[in-house]
């Protein structure tokens, strides 16, 4: 990654992680209004999240809210999966896109 992709101010970025809905409202576009309710407010640059491999269905469905992947992450935790990282730029900041 470039140097100034992984730079970090410590307010940079927001980590979104564990975004799930209960069944009954799965397809109905909940998670979706939740991500964008969520991320709206938020000040900083960017999000990131991570996503594990092992979920393209997921990966996919972060991929068509505007989602970009920058690369393959494994934690430093034994028997870690391996994670999609995943970039979104958040809504009026000025920061490049």
């Amino acid at each position: 990654m470039p140097a100034d992709v992984v730079a970090e101010t410590g307010t940079r970025t927001y980590a979104l992680s564990e975004l799930m809905v209960r069944e009954p409202w799965r397809k109905t576009g909940t998670a979706r209004r939740l991500h964008d309710a969520l991320l709206n407010t938020r000040t900083e640059e960017r999000a990131m999240l991570l996503v594990n491999q092992s979920h393209p269905k997921v990966h996919a469905l972060y991929e068509s809210w505007g989602w970009q992947t920058l690369g393959d992450l494994r934690p430093h935790i034994p028997d870690a999966p391996l994670f999609h990282a995943m970039l979104l730029p958040l809504p009026g900041q000025d920061g490049p896109r």
